[in-house]
């Protein structure tokens, strides 16, 4: 085989052009950080790498998530604090109505206080967060509790939005667990036929104090006790959905330093050992074209050949 002058040339024109590839590779490592820029850096590597980013991409979901559901629970634990307190208060207010030795006066102003009572039931019971109530179950945007005025403006019946108040809603907050972010209407107040719906038994309250019936009176008091215990009881399920944040948010952060740690360790490069490796590559390729350039030397009579 004749080696020409244009052989030479193309052959060196080649490992020149393949020295200038493995530098430019090597400037683009140090300048991202990154071994890993594209799909041909590492194929295999490249296809992990993006089953981590997702990973770490699906915990931060999660965290936002978990983040919109702390809100409205916090909310309703707040005023699940108020009502069990205005209960409470009223429950003294009923035992108190039920001496006998009161007159109607006393028991007039007894009522008052209870109407108030009334008032800021319905009002708690009708709280929103960013809009959107927290009893109204999964119809959020429609105030859950509807109330009837005498001419006097005083509350005489109290019902649920007739749409539902007890729809459930979820939240993913980490991997096959799910929190209920809200809690049903009936399962804090009970049900607006129910005879102890805390609206009603304060309306009858209310009333019995107002005529002066202490028979009247005397007969809400042992109904408090399946108000509190009713209460309680949605406390303790968004104590348990708090927790259960808490818990996941543990375990997301524990997750997503893992895969971090794994994704960096494939994709993140040795700065300093690619510094060293582009030194090093630069001194060759600085070597093959001065080599290049001496085995290289053309004339005239190569060219008009």
């Amino acid at each position: 085989m004749r080696v020409t002058q244009t052989l030479l040339s193309d052959r060196a024109m080649a490992a020149l052009r393949e020295s200038l590839g493995r530098m430019a590779k090597t400037q683009n490592q140090l300048g991202t950080g990154r071994r890993i820029n594209t799909p041909s850096d590492d194929p295999a590597g490249h296809s992990t790498a993006t089953r981590l980013t997702a990973r770490v991409a699906t915990l931060d979901q999660y965290d936002r998530q978990a983040a919109a559901a702390q809100a409205p629970l916090t909310a309703t634990n707040d005023f699940l604090d108020t009502l069990g307190s205005l209960s409470a208060r009223a429950q003294e207010l009923a035992v108190a109505g039920a001496n006998g030795g009161l007159g109607a006066g006393e028991r007039a102003g007894m009522a008052t206080e209870v109407n108030q009572i009334l008032e800021e039931v319905v009002g708690t019971g009708n709280t929103s967060e960013h809009g959107r109530y927290l009893l109204g179950g999964q119809d959020t945007r429609t105030a859950p509790l509807n109330v009837t005025r005498n001419v006097n403006g005083d509350i005489t019946a109290v019902t649920w939005n007739p749409r539902g108040v007890d729809g459930t809603i979820d939240a993913t907050v980490s991997d096959g667990v799910t929190v209920q972010t809200n809690v049903g209407g009936t399962a804090v107040m009970g049900a607006d036929t129910d005879p102890t719906f805390l609206p009603t038994l304060l309306i009858q309250l209310r009333d019995a104090l107002t005529t002066n019936n202490q028979a009247g009176v005397s007969a809400v008091i042992d109904q408090f006790q399946t108000v509190t215990a009713r209460l309680s009881g949605a406390q303790s399920l968004v104590g348990s959905q708090l927790q259960t944040l808490d818990r996941t948010a543990v375990a997301n952060d524990t997750a997503r330093t893992a895969a971090k740690a794994a994704l960096s360790a494939i994709v993140d490069a040795d700065v300093a050992k690619v510094a060293v490796d582009l030194s090093q590559q630069e001194a060759i390729y600085q070597a093959a074209l001065h080599a290049a350039s001496q085995a290289i030397q053309p004339s005239l009579l190569e060219f008009l050949k």
